[in-house]
């Protein structure tokens, strides 16, 4: 599951750059769709702007929300015995905080955020992947996933969208897959990805009853 725009339906990263950053922000990001930059080398350039103490990020953040569905959506997830995993361009500074707030627990791949001084930040980039121009390769973290559904919304989720199983979209990413042909679900939230859930489990492991009563584990005893 993509974070900024999809888990989250207000890019959690572009609110706080809007409350943090300096305006320059914007045009660096108008730059990056543009593709005059990778996303790596925006997100870095980007962070450089950022001024704001860890407590200051914290009461901003406490001002944030996730989609009301999410954890009934990863509860159904794992009753099918699915793995769920966030993995995002975002910055995981942002994104753990919401997640606990939400009662989630999930592994997260994203890029950091390291305090410098009093208020500044840089950026920095554990899940790339040579040749790939986001902070966070998608198709690495996803590696060996299979099958695999992707719930995205945006740019960094376009490549990852051509190798995934199943792909349920919003946004800017449901354009794209419709635009290069790529199979795929517009979505709105995760209520219709949480009614959809039945049905891609069918495809995926048809042996597996639809019921979200029904458990991975009691349909295999």
């Amino acid at each position: 599951m993509d974070f900024d725009g999809t888990i989250c339906p207000s890019d959690a990263t572009d609110s706080l750059f809007d409350t943090f950053a300096t305006p320059e922000w914007r045009a660096i990001e108008d730059r990056c769709v543009a593709g005059e930059m990778t996303s790596r080398e925006c997100i870095s350039r980007e962070v450089e702007l950022f001024r704001a103490t860890p407590k200051e990020l914290e009461q901003a953040i406490a001002k944030l929300s996730i989609d009301p569905d999410v954890p009934d959506f990863v509860a159904a997830a794992r009753r099918y015995g699915a793995t769920v995993s966030v993995v995002s361009d975002g910055f995981d500074l942002f994104i753990h905080p919401l997640l606990r707030a939400a009662g989630l627990d999930l592994p997260v791949s994203a890029n950091t955020m390291l305090q410098m001084g009093a208020d500044g930040w840089k950026a920095a980039f554990a899940n790339g992947a040579e040749g790939c121009g986001s902070g966070t390769c998608k198709c690495k973290a996803t590696s060996g996933r299979h099958p695999l559904v992707l719930i995205g919304d945006g740019r960094s989720d376009f490549c990852l969208a051509r190798r995934a199983d199943f792909v349920l979209a919003k946004g800017k990413l449901a354009t794209y897959c419709a635009q290069e042909g790529i199979p795929h679900i517009a979505i709105t939230n995760f209520a219709d990805a949480l009614a959809l859930l039945p049905t891609i489990m069918a495809e995926i492991r048809p042996t597996i009853p639809t019921s979200l009563d029904v458990s991975f584990e009691s349909s295999n005893a």
